[in-house]
């Protein structure tokens, strides 16, 4: 199993232990996205090969342009192999949505000359995105991390080549859910924790973390048996 979108670096325990429990419920690869550049405990991440380090700006940056122009050259002159640009994208509880428009757009081009894949942050602003990236004719590939739309506008997604990644946030919708599963190929799918965010309920941990993630896609699984 990968869990396609995790902070380890944010997560309160030495990578080692973390990545060893997880090893324990068979995850055994692990996304790590950017908020302000490069995560956090970079040269930790760097040690193991089953982590992939990602770089990017989250939205809630838009607005101070000089984020964005240092941490460009961080990424211009760091001997770290990176897996994706991310994670970018848009988000209805920060302001100024035409510099969110701006900063996302600015990812996408780097993703573009790197030929790397896209980590789509949307809280809202689904058709706004959905614009966004249709103006390019040739656009990388795209997971749009902790799917929280409906079935029908990821589908419009999948149609431009993107994926869509669950976290269990959907679980608090049981109907769109269900829709999801039943409108979306599985192959479209992916799964992640958004760890140490997004504790689901039925975790009793103090953290959430990687090695939850089989637990996580059980409780989503439950309603595709449901539906069948």
């Amino acid at each position: 199993m990968i869990d396609n979108h995790v902070h380890l670096d944010l997560i309160k325990d030495s990578i080692s232990s973390i990545v060893d429990r997880a090893k324990k419920a068979g995850v055994t690869e692990f996304i790590v996205p950017g908020i302000c550049g490069f995560p956090k405990r970079l040269d930790e991440l760097k040690k193991y090969s089953e982590i992939k380090i990602c770089w990017g700006i989250y939205p809630e940056y838009a607005e101070n342009e000089s984020i964005f122009e240092r941490e460009l050259l961080n990424l211009k002159n760091a001997d770290t192999e990176i897996y994706a640009i991310g994670e970018c994208g848009l988000d209805k509880r920060f302001s100024r949505i035409d510099k969110q428009v701006e900063l996302f757009k600015k990812q996408i081009i780097v993703a573009l000359q790197m030929d790397k894949p896209l980590i789509i942050h949307l809280v809202g602003y689904y058709q706004k995105a959905f614009e966004v990236l249709k103006e390019y004719n040739s656009r990388p590939a795209f997971i749009i991390h902790s799917w929280s739309g409906s079935a029908q506008m990821a589908k419009e997604f999948i149609k431009l080549g993107g994926k869509i990644s669950l976290s269990a946030s959907i679980l608090k919708n049981p109907k769109k859910l269900k829709d999801i599963l039943g409108l979306i190929p599985s192959d479209k799918i992916l799964f992640e924790t958004d760890s140490p965010d997004q504790k689901p309920d039925f975790v009793y941990a103090e953290q959430n973390e990687p090695a939850n993630l089989p637990l996580i896609i059980d409780k989503i699984l439950e309603f595709e048996r449901e539906r069948d």
